[in-house]
């Protein structure tokens, strides 16, 4: 009895040990994930190439190629690598799980943008030109080509910019007096990772955000605008969800956000998914308006969905018509403008030949009969004052679905923004 006796507190002592080095290692796990910078990651999981930022195309079409051979999302949270070791000029790769979703580029080919864009199952949603030439094996698959055009070279997959700031051009990168040009300055991306108990039951969840701030400046290096852009990106309704939110800042002198349809948040859709390819590429707005009537219109949200040609499928150029696209798997991107935002009304310059932006400054061009009369030239911001803007972009498999789209933007209008 005696030895019995001795035993029971040995035994007792060394399950509360077990039990206390059990609670201390989840405790150092999720504190060590609980929120992590990345931007030091130098190496990536399914082999993207170490390149410096000083070779833009390179790194643009390396990641791009090392994207679409990644496989379906295996919902383990947000993860990102960093390919580039320049932290003046980061390159930061986004995947959820092993599903790549896209890669931040300070410097895409001149302007701060993402490139390339994938929809949840990896389907590529915007152009390869002019990150990537449009006569090469680097397209979504070779009978794609076709149907990527090499014009208007400063859309640039997904960027944001605005055709006059005061007398400057920020939209077009043509080699004139006029022409600005937007600076990454800094910039961050963390990954969130929390897990909880309910009810006895282990759950846990992950975000992804990204944080820059930009120069807009003139030829002379004169600073028009400073901004602040953010980019969180989430899951709803099974589909990608990006939120963006802008902050404009006149912080050297007041500066006009000109009335003009180039601009501001841009998308250039892939080619086969526009609508001039006629393969069934289709656009909507939540007024019900399709293709070229959606043009210049405001609305809450816009939907460009199409026919995509996965990156691993190998097709004859006789292949590329309608009614085989009509078997090739659909998908599609949705902005919507915030109802909360400081300017309330977000006209959208959105083409059937792939052109897809959000435009909240541009009246008179879109034909807006009201800011006629009123002698509408734009937006001032005050030396000192910021301007803030707020945009959701969802990324979806699958065509346009109206109740699903408007189920998203109930969802997106009922969050607090800025």
């Amino acid at each position: 009895m005696r030895s019995s006796d001795n035993t029971a507190p040995h035994n007792q002592t060394i399950h509360d040990r077990t039990v206390l080095f059990k609670f201390l290692t989840l405790f150092l796990s999720l504190a060590a994930t609980a929120d992590t910078v990345c931007a030091q990651s130098q190496t990536s999981a399914v082999g993207f190439p170490h390149e410096t930022s000083d070779s833009n195309t390179s790194t643009a079409t390396a990641v791009a190629n090392a994207f679409a051979t990644t496989g379906v999302s295996s919902h383990l949270g947000y993860r990102t690598e960093m390919p580039s070791s320049d932290l003046k000029s980061p390159v930061w790769q986004i995947y959820r799980g092993d599903q790549a979703i896209t890669t931040y580029h300070a410097n895409l080919k001149g302007t701060p943008g993402f490139y390339p864009l994938l929809s949840p199952r990896g389907l590529p949603l915007t152009r390869n030109f002019p990150m990537q030439a449009s006569d090469t094996n680097n397209d979504n698959a070779q009978a794609a080509r076709r149907f990527e055009r090499s014009d208007h070279d400063h859309h640039r997959s997904v960027w944001f910019t605005h055709g006059i700031v005061n007398e400057y051009d920020f939209w077009l990168d043509d080699p004139r007096p006029e022409m600005g040009r937007v600076v990454h300055r800094s910039g961050d991306v963390r990954v969130r990772q929390t897990a909880s108990v309910i009810n006895g039951e282990e759950t846990s969840s992950s975000s992804c955000t990204i944080v820059t701030t930009n120069d807009w400046l003139t030829p002379d290096e004169k600073r028009l605008l400073s901004d602040r852009r953010q980019f969180r990106f989430g899951e709803h309704l099974g589909d990608t969800v990006i939120d963006i939110t802008v902050e404009l800042t006149a912080a050297d002198d007041d500066v006009m956000m000109g009335d003009t349809k180039e601009g501001t948040l841009g998308v250039r859709v892939a080619g086969t998914m526009k609508v001039d390819a006629k393969l069934g590429g289709e656009i909507h707005n939540a007024e019900g308006l399709r293709d070229a009537a959606a043009w210049g219109k405001p609305s809450h949200w816009v939907d460009y969905s199409g026919p995509i040609v996965p990156s691993d499928w190998t097709l004859d150029t006789d292949e590329t018509n309608a009614e085989n696209a009509a078997s090739w798997p659909r998908a599609g991107i949705t902005m919507m403008y915030h109802p909360g935002n400081e300017l309330p009304t977000c006209n959208w310059h959105v083409r059937t030949y792939g052109l897809f932006a959000a435009n909240p400054f541009g009246r008179r061009q879109f034909g807006d009969k009201t800011a006629n009369a009123a002698n509408y030239e734009g937006v001032k911001i005050k030396k000192g004052q910021t301007l803030t803007l707020n945009a959701r972009m969802i990324l979806h498999d699958g065509g346009f679905d109206a109740t699903k789209s408007a189920a998203h933007f109930d969802a997106y209008s009922a969050t607090k923004v800025k």
